[in-house]
């Protein structure tokens, strides 16, 4: 059987490339430091949608959504379960028509915060940036955060 330039290249290829890409992946594991990933919450996630889908909504229309109504069609999944904490059973507070400006501020770097609970619990709130970032912080933290639009919460 004759093999062609092109045939000899690839088996030498797969015979010389193979080894080389199996040793190449067997240093990835193991030796560095491990991520710990905290998973997010239902709260955080649900502040994370309404961020994505404000984002859509203010793309789309050229200018950012006024109220529920307009965010609504940009929301994935259940619009009603995604708009109410399941913290506190109240409905996030959204900074509406609003403009996304702002870059990372002094409190861990978040950018201008666009929603948050209400009432959150134990103490805690959950809130969301403009980027989508979404973290749980104690609610005597909620004065340091900087707002969309000058927003003061209550």
């Amino acid at each position: 059987m004759r093999y062609t330039l092109v045939q000899r290249s690839r088996c030498r290829l797969v015979r010389l490339g193979l080894p080389i890409l199996l040793l190449g992946l067997t240093g990835c594991g193991g030796c560095g430091s491990q991520l710990h990933k905290v998973p997010m919450t239902k709260s955080e996630d649900n502040l994370m949608r309404i961020a994505l889908a404000y984002m859509d909504a203010a793309s789309k229309n050229e200018r950012p959504p006024k109220s529920e109504d307009e965010l609504r069609p940009f929301l994935p999944g259940n619009a009603d379960e995604i708009l109410v904490s399941p913290n506190d059973g109240e409905r996030y507070v959204v900074i509406w028509g609003a403009q996304l400006r702002g870059g990372p501020t002094e409190y861990r770097g978040m950018f201008p915060i666009m929603a948050y609970e209400k009432k959150g619990v134990s103490g805690k709130r959950a809130v969301c940036d403009m980027r989508g970032v979404a973290i749980t912080i104690p609610e005597e933290d909620l004065p340091k955060l900087v707002y969309l639009a000058g927003h003061k919460p209550t």
